[in-house]
């Protein structure tokens, strides 16, 4: 091979080589964009985290046909199972710590672990305002301790009212895990139909907020006096 031949080999050889780490570098910066847009955008089962502030993650998800979109809060709390149980049969204080709850009040102990409740959901204007009549039950695992809380809308219950919308459906759940003997792991889902016209915008606006502000109330209440020393009988010591 004669010495020009070489250099043109060699030539040849650099190229594909340089051509190759471009590739290479390419690439690396899809994945990158890949990867962040999975963390901060669109996540695992079609969840978009919506907000992300004071620990707590507000993520949401579209529903089949034209119901709003279904939500998921994950965060820590500082709190006891006891205290959190406690919070939420506390029905008649729902309207100063859960958000745009316009009244609320038991209708029905239906046994230690489950009760029926009543509230109305005070709506943008001019939006009329929102009820719904919500079975809540309770279960422990004995051998981890976690808890799950489930309230599904019980129809036919209480007549409607006039000038309010009946929610037709409401289905929610608490996960809750304790982290240690000060502090609760939660993750909480809900969908619901809301009945009538919305506009996007206002479903829009109180799936961010609405959950957000609720859980942030929940971090700064459950050190409330009236939710300390409490038991329940289906709640493991």
């Amino acid at each position: 091979m004669s010495k020009q031949q070489h250099r043109v080999l060699s030539f040849k050889q650099k190229g594909v080589k340089m051509f190759i780490k471009a590739v290479m570098r390419i690439a690396s910066v899809l994945v990158f964009f890949c990867l962040m847009g999975a963390a901060f955008g669109q996540s695992v089962e079609g969840w978009k985290l919506e907000k992300d502030k004071n620990g707590i993650k507000v993520y949401s998800r579209l529903q089949e046909g034209d119901e709003p979109k279904e939500i998921r809060v994950i965060c820590n709390v500082p709190g006891t199972i006891p205290q959190l149980v406690a919070y939420l049969f506390d029905v008649d204080y729902y309207p100063r710590v859960i958000y745009r709850t316009k009244l609320a009040h038991l209708v029905r102990r239906v046994r230690d672990n489950e009760f029926i409740y009543y509230t109305e959901i005070e709506s943008p204007w001019p939006v009329s305002n929102r009820d719904l009549v919500a079975r809540m039950t309770f279960q422990q695992n004995p051998a981890t301790k976690t808890l799950r809380v489930e309230a599904r809308q019980v129809p036919g219950l209480i007549p409607p009212k006039p000038n309010v919308v009946r929610m037709p459906y409401w289905h929610a759940v608490w996960n809750v895990r304790p982290l240690n003997d000060k502090q609760l792991h939660i993750e909480y889902t809900f969908k619901a139909g809301l009945g009538g016209e919305i506009p996007a915008g206002v479903i829009d606006l109180v799936a961010k907020t609405g959950p957000y502000q609720s859980f942030l109330t929940l971090k700064e209440s459950l050190s409330l006096s009236r939710y300390q020393g409490k038991t329940f009988s289906f709640l493991q010591p």
